[in-house]
């Protein structure tokens, strides 16, 4: 009588090595996106809800200052250290950065020079040096920042605080030509009232050319850095790449919303405590 001896598959290490990338990998994923959406939705949010009165942009003011002191030195203390909750610090630290020259900026204390007299429709070409000096130091100060982080982080192993604050303004910039040059949706409510003569450097109120290119240009930007996050380096590297791609998504998103009229937006919940 012979015995039928039966066989169970084990797995072998290289599968089980495999398993646990592709689990590390949709953990990068997964952790990266919720961290750069939530600090997207919630930090624009407050931003504008803390415009309603000048104690509360006073408060934001502060509140700021102090949060980009701890960016900086989220930044400083990760700069040698490639792991994903490092990378993952440093991010939040050019975040910070970031969000406090948008609180000097919508709370009126690092803007520009304020257009005085008659000025031509945009998106004429007269008005371009008009437009640029409306917000000339708050860009200037970005600038400035963004050369700040990176000598802060010169030669560092890990610099994605200071890429994500680059790219930060650098999308921000993008928006601006395309409010300039015209878009359907410019969202002039989003500005308090102390910024309201930025109004006057909007476009018509329909698509420009410019749009379609911009959105296919960043999103030709975000599935290149997102390839990049799939395809190899170590798990801090690709952290890092998740982080900036999602930035980069987010920035498609925001020029697709530029170009639709909407009655509603996910902050107006925050329009509403500002009471404007």
């Amino acid at each position: 009588m012979h015995e039928r001896v039966v066989v169970l598959p084990v797995p072998l290490e290289a599968d089980r090595a495999a398993d646990a990338a592709s689990a590390s990998r949709g953990t990068l994923w997964r952790r990266g996106i919720a961290l750069v959406v939530v600090f997207w939705w919630v930090a624009t949010g407050l931003i504008i809800a803390m415009q309603r009165s000048g104690a509360t942009r006073s408060a934001a003011v502060l509140l700021a200052t102090g949060l980009a002191l701890l960016g900086w030195h989220e930044m400083r203390a990760t700069r040698a250290e490639l792991t994903p909750p490092a990378v993952r610090r440093s991010f939040l630290g050019g975040a910070l950065l970031w969000g406090w020259i948008s609180v000097l900026f919508y709370g009126g204390v690092l803007t520009g020079i304020a257009p005085q007299g008659a000025l031509p429709a945009a998106p004429a070409w007269a008005l371009v040096p008009s437009a640029i000096a409306a917000t000339l130091w708050s860009d200037l100060a970005s600038i400035a920042l963004i050369g700040l982080a990176a000598w802060g982080t010169r030669g560092a192993a890990n610099r994605t605080g200071a890429w994500a604050l680059a790219l930060f303004w650098a999308v921000q910039q993008v928006a601006k030509l395309n409010v300039f040059f015209g878009v359907e949706n410019p969202a002039a409510n989003f500005l308090p009232p102390h910024l309201a003569h930025l109004a006057r450097f909007f476009g018509p109120p329909e698509n420009s050319v410019f749009l379609a290119v911009s959105i296919a240009v960043v999103s030709v930007a975000a599935c290149w850095v997102g390839w990049r996050a799939c395809t190899g380096g170590s798990s801090g590297a690709r952290q890092a790449q998740v982080l900036h791609a999602t930035i980069l998504a987010l920035a498609v998103l925001e020029f697709l919303v530029l170009g639709v009229a909407l009655d509603t937006t996910p902050w107006d919940s925050f329009l509403k405590v500002r009471g404007t």
